[in-house]
């Protein structure tokens, strides 16, 4: 098993990386930490002032010595959580565009999963369209586990899984009970909705029969006109430490933030979340497990 670490050596990386190699012991993978930086364009109003070759050649000189003392870091870090005896490739790469250097990568290598930081409190809008993380999100075709500047690691026993109560979704819960698992977690499947408690109850119903012979997986309903509301309402009484959705419901995702951009309670950025492509988006690439 792979794990794709992006790296652009910020605070924010830093503290993504100790998941990293959390992640990578949990599920007896390796890692492989990425730095891509980008060299500068030739535009005609420069090219008589400068020689573009020559700046660019003292850019990747630049670039190349910054890595090299970042790895160090890494390595010491790593020892420091006692976490250096995760198998560790370190790449550099340059490239004009960060966003599909980093996708390419992941198929490259095959990775199973994408584990970066991304800074600031936000909203869960605000994560999913806002961030390098989440155009990463949006296209890759495996899973892209983000977290928080502001998270600190203390382990993952409780993982949240939203569901919408719509078809193709018991194969999601099967993925994310996998992964739960892997992880030595329980998986706590909710989803929040206006009162309509006969509906839910026929499709809750349906949903606990066909995992009943499963441990380690509950469901929950949480009422609420606001979903991002109910989601962080859940996330906080339960202690959970992950939120797992899918990405693939995009328009319905901006449809559901925007009426509540700018009166929303700001969703705890400490809890990291892992966002799962859509079938057709992975082609059916499955799930770490």
């Amino acid at each position: 098993m792979k794990l794709l670490f992006p790296t652009d050596f910020s605070p924010a990386a830093e503290n993504a990386y100790i998941y990293a190699l959390k992640l990578a012991e949990k599920l007896s993978a390796s890692v492989t930490v990425l730095h891509i930086y980008e060299v500068l364009e030739v535009h005609s109003w420069i090219e008589e002032s400068m020689d573009m070759n020559q700046l660019n050649a003292k850019i990747t000189q630049g670039e190349f010595e910054k890595y090299q003392e970042q790895i160090e870091l890494l390595k010491r870090f790593a020892r420091e959580n006692r976490l250096d005896q995760i198998e560790v490739e370190y790449t550099l790469k340059e490239s004009g565009e960060v966003i599909p250097a980093i996708v390419n990568e992941a198929e490259a290598i095959k990775a199973d999963m994408i584990v970066m930081g991304t800074m600031g409190r936000h909203g869960l809008a605000e994560i999913f369209f806002g961030t390098t993380a989440s155009k990463v999100m949006e296209v890759a075709k495996c899973p892209v586990y983000i977290v928080p500047n502001t998270a600190s690691y203390r382990g993952i026993e409780n993982i949240a899984l939203t569901l919408q109560y719509k078809q193709g979704e018991l194969e999601l819960i099967e993925k994310a009970l996998t992964l739960a698992g892997r992880l030595g977690a329980k998986l706590h499947c909710l989803h929040v909705d206006v009162y309509d408690p006969e509906k839910i109850k026929l499709r809750k119903e349906e949903y606990e029969h066909a995992f009943a012979q499963r441990g380690g997986i509950t469901f929950h309903t949480q009422y609420d006109l606001d979903t991002e509301k109910g989601i962080l309402d859940f996330m906080k009484a339960n202690n959970m430490d992950v939120l797992v959705m899918r990405v693939h419901h995009h328009s319905l995702f901006r449809e559901l933030f925007s009426h509540s951009l700018a009166k929303r309670i700001a969703f705890h950025s400490d809890v990291p979340l892992i966002a799962l492509p859509s079938v057709e988006k992975a082609q059916e690439k499955p799930i770490p497990g």
